[in-house]
């Protein structure tokens, strides 16, 4: 039997990453940095198999349910978050809250980022256009309008309070979130994100042969897959995403602590690489001409971030900060956790109004969305250090 490229990633992540977890056991000490490059490699390699492996899971079970392929992706999608959140897990268990709260603003942006420049690819019409899924439309774009809302809101709010904290010193308690207010803020998230995914499932989900939708008729493409094997298949994801989570988790406090890194470029390095996985899920299967399948893992890679990911992020910061220190400030209100918040706006906004105009997008749209992105990204670097 052939290895596939997805199998061997997750073998050779696997080898790094126990190898280096046997010579921990055994007090073999490796120099600082060869420790730390290595278990960036092997925590990518890792991630990477699992991820594919979550993938192949969901893509088991919606061809068992019988799903459109479009929503079967977001499903795929969101499974290939899961490394991610075992990484936040990890950073909030060491106490690093504002790294996770960093990391995962960072990773909406760098999405954002990711799917604009697929939008130039996709393959276009006579007329320069490429007609989106409806569920995008109909759905996605209500999504991107309450995290854009939700984002600017939150942000000129803590914006707000720091100013007049300056001035006002009964307000310099207010210089912080407390675990309270990280609780209700992720659970408002969380609960908007399972009322989309409710939605797209009832509404788009099912495979209909008479549906004027090209995305909703015709056969169901996902890969046959017995519930034993996708148990294996989740079991084998779940063990991956646990020790590359950890192990990248380690690299972060490596570039803080010895790099002398700053929150916002150690959020970026960890978001380019450990993103890695999902961006060649979507080069594979534009490549392999699953169009729908890569769209919905382009887009769902914002939404999902922002509603699922950061909501996590809120939710179990909010929870272990209350059991670890009171949690009365938890998330302090500096430049590091402002500027992404208030970045993601302009971000899901101008995704949600090229979606919305005319349900479609071309190359002017997407040089657009690039340019604007790529100008935030130099902001990011350039002022992130202060």
């Amino acid at each position: 039997m052939k290895i596939k490229l997805w199998q061997l990633s997750y073998i050779v992540g696997l080898v790094i990453v126990l190898s280096l977890n046997l010579l921990e056991a055994i007090g073999f000490h490796l120099p600082e940095n060869i420790l730390a490059l290595t278990e960036l490699i092997g925590g990518i390699l890792l991630i990477a198999g699992s991820c594919e492996a979550f993938v192949l899971s969901v893509e088991g079970i919606a061809h068992n349910m019988k799903m459109t392929d479009y929503v079967a992706g977001i499903y795929a999608s969101l499974a290939s978050t899961i490394p991610e959140l075992v990484l936040i897990a990890f950073l909030l268990l060491r106490g690093q809250y504002e790294m996770a709260w960093v990391l995962a603003l960072a990773t909406i942006f760098m999405n954002s980022l990711v799917f604009a420049l697929y939008t130039l690819i996709l393959p276009k019409d006579e007329d320069g256009n490429y007609k989106l899924p409806d569920a995008i439309n109909r759905v996605g774009s209500d999504l991107l309008s309450m995290g854009a809302v939700i984002s600017l809101a939150v942000g000129l709010s803590m914006m707000i309070v720091y100013l007049f904290s300056i001035d006002d010193a009964h307000l310099l308690t207010a210089r912080s979130l407390s675990s309270g207010e990280l609780i209700v803020f992720g659970t408002c998230l969380l609960g908007v994100f399972v009322a989309y995914l409710y939605r797209i499932t009832k509404y788009f989900g099912k495979v209909e042969p008479d549906s004027d939708d090209p995305l909703m008729s015709g056969e169901v493409h996902h890969p046959k897959m017995s519930m034993k094997t996708v148990a294996i298949f989740v079991a084998l994801a779940s063990l991956g995403a646990l020790l590359g989570g950890e192990a990248l988790a380690n690299f972060a406090n490596f570039a803080i602590d010895t790099l002398q890194l700053n929150m916002i470029h150690a959020a970026l390095l960890l978001v380019i690489f450990g993103g890695t996985p999902e961006y060649i899920i979507v080069a594979s299967s534009h490549r392999k001409e699953r169009l729908e399948i890569a769209l919905s893992n382009a887009f769902g890679g914002i939404v999902q971030v922002f509603f699922v990911i950061f909501g996590f992020t809120l939710v179990a910061g909010g929870i272990l900060g209350w059991i670890t220190t009171g949690g009365s400030a938890v998330i302090p209100i500096d430049l590091a956790s402002l500027i992404l918040l208030v970045f993601a706006f302009p971000s899901m906004f101008m995704l949600r109004v090229m979606i919305t105009d005319d349900s479609k997008v071309n190359a002017l749209e997407s040089v657009s969305m690039i340019a604007v992105f790529v100008m935030m990204l130099y902001i990011l670097l350039a002022y992130g250090i202060y």
